[in-house]
């Protein structure tokens, strides 16, 4: 496999990766998916597996820390050994980075997604002017704070430290181009997370439109009802186009922030369609619809959100003068 796979092979490694996520969640999924062999499919075939895996999270509402294998999959370099025991910290929402680094110290302000068991965290951080990547080895200087929000399945950590022993492991410019390439990275795997759990949210308001009668008929087959739903559909498929195509776009940090900007959008414009389809039963906590869209919110934040990657990509839009080719026409 040379970064690609076989459509029939395709197709049976995302019906597997589906049922896994069906049957497991949490720490018992990542451990299935590291039985089912998911960091070697990472390493060989990383669109398939990417797309495949978190496209199922997002359908099923499970979650493991895979996330973290995605991220660190340009940070190997960095380091020798497995990388099972490393955990990558995220900038806190609205934050561009996960810290400051002051002489051999840090001051650490991060979020990590998903429970593992870890003895290093690695994060990008300033240094001065520059961005740098510290590695922090665990211990109780590390202050952890489980965040209890909208998703609480989610299990995201707030994790914080000041002037703490830290690492070097990348400075200026490397340290730079590995930061973009890592939020490329996670700003797919969390663009498709968010697309499959757009697609489960579709998929319940189109079950309830085929059940609920009115008037003699399915409301389903209202007009009124018909335009939410392709509505939905059209900002769902353009979400997972870009998404497909932010791999081989010549800028993919470009492309990256884009598609995830879409997914965003496309998760608000589902939540409003589909909320008003499924009327009342949308809004009780016995229906799975809330499930989905508190999920959705939640990774719309990470990494940016839609409203923050959009305004980003104008800014480095006008700050180069032009518009680069996203893919062949």
């Amino acid at each position: 496999m040379a970064n690609t796979i076989e459509a029939s092979e395709r197709d049976l490694m995302a019906q597997t990766l589906r049922r896994l996520a069906e049957q497991f969640d949490g720490e018992p999924l990542s451990n299935a998916l590291a039985d089912f062999g998911f960091g070697q499919l990472l390493d060989e075939a990383p669109r398939q597996a990417v797309s495949a895996l978190f496209d199922a999270l997002g359908r099923t509402g499970s979650m493991s820390a895979e996330l973290h294998d995605v991220l660190l999959q340009p940070l190997t370099g960095l380091f020798n050994g497995a990388t099972e025991s490393h955990c990558v910290v995220l900038p806190r929402i609205g934050a561009a980075v996960s810290g400051s680094l002051d002489g051999g110290t840090v001051t650490l302000r991060g979020l990590v997604i998903g429970r593992r068991p870890a003895t290093v965290f690695l994060a990008p951080v300033t240094a001065g002017h520059d961005t740098a990547w510290v590695s922090v080895a665990d211990s109780p200087e590390l202050t952890r704070r489980v965040v209890v929000g909208l998703d609480s399945a989610l299990t995201v950590t707030d994790l914080s430290a000041t002037g703490v022993a830290a690492t070097v492991v990348a400075q200026g410019e490397q340290a730079s181009i590995l930061w973009r390439t890592a939020a490329t990275a996670g700003r797919r795997a969390l663009g498709y997370h968010i697309v499959g759990a757009v697609g489960a949210m579709i998929d319940l308001a189109v079950e309830h439109a085929c059940q609920r009668v009115q008037f003699g008929h399915s409301i389903g087959s209202f007009q009124a009802v018909r335009n939410r739903l392709a509505e939905a559909h059209v900002a769902r498929t353009a979400a997972a186009a870009a998404l497909e195509l932010a791999w081989e776009a010549d800028d993919e940090y470009l492309a990256g922030m884009l598609a995830k900007s879409l997914a965003g959008r496309a998760a608000r414009i589902t939540a409003t369609h589909c909320q008003q389809v499924l009327a009342g039963i949308g809004f009780t906590a016995e229906h799975a619809f809330h499930r989905y869209l508190n999920r959705a919110l939640v990774l719309d934040s990470l990494l940016g959100s839609t409203t923050e990657l959009r305004r980003a990509v104008g800014r480095q839009l006008v700050s180069a003068g032009t518009i680069p080719r996203l893919v062949e026409l």
